[in-house]
């Protein structure tokens, strides 16, 4: 188990959980709430808001090319949430979650749907599975992880980006020798996105960092 929370309650952290964003690690969201965070489930396919007092945004994978006209339909969503991250609200994403912070998301169809547009890049779906564990290591300081940190995870996902981002969150090293290492990620004030999976037991300080965030941003919207 872990300790008592560090952090006085409660930072409100919107999860996004609906049939295009599904995957999450059960234990991730429950260290989450023991580290004093209240989780506030939303969904990008119906809501057209943000829910009342958010303070933090978790974006798990899933299946968002499956649904990008739908996604793409909803345009308030996508305002509420490239607005937050223009105000600097922290946010964590995965996979599916990175994807719908794309400029586009390009389904197997060679259709483009209009994303939020916060990282330079589009979702392009392949044929090929990238599938496997990787160990990744933090390029340089971000507001979640400290430099030369490695974590744990895997990835999933029959997309690719088409453009690499300037300065990589993460050098990923696979399990396979034949493979060689890679960088990815992508990292924007208090904005995390990354193919990567992590589980947040494997790196708690993350989970710390991103809560103590939280917790930073509503204090500085109490102070504008």
């Amino acid at each position: 188990p872990l300790p008592p929370s560090p952090f006085p309650p409660s930072p409100q952290i919107a999860v996004a959980r609906d049939r295009a964003f599904n995957f999450y690690y059960q234990d991730n969201l429950d260290i989450l709430e023991q580290l004093g965070a209240t989780l506030i489930r939303w969904s990008p396919l119906l809501d057209e808001t943000l829910p009342e007092g958010t303070q933090g945004l978790y974006f798990g994978g899933g299946f968002p090319e499956m649904f990008a006209a739908e996604l793409a339909a909803n345009q308030a969503a996508i305002n509420a949430v490239r607005e937050a991250i223009a105000q600097g609200m922290p946010l964590y994403a995965e996979c599916g979650g990175l994807m719908y912070l794309c400029q586009e998301i390009v389904d197997f169809q060679q259709q483009a749907w209009p994303m939020v547009g916060s990282l330079p890049t589009s979702a392009v779906m392949g044929e090929r599975l990238i599938l496997g564990y990787r160990q990744a290591t933090a390029r340089s300081d971000s507001p979640f992880l400290a430099s030369t940190m490695a974590v744990w995870g895997h990835e999933f996902h029959r997309s690719y980006l088409q453009a690499s981002p300037r300065q990589p969150l993460f050098s990923v090293k696979s399990l396979s020798r034949y493979q060689s290492p890679s960088f990815e990620g992508w990292q924007q004030t208090q904005l995390h996105a990354s193919y990567i999976h992590l589980h947040f037991g494997g790196c708690p300080a993350l989970a710390e960092k991103f809560v103590g965030c939280c917790l930073d941003f509503s204090e500085l919207i109490e102070l504008r």
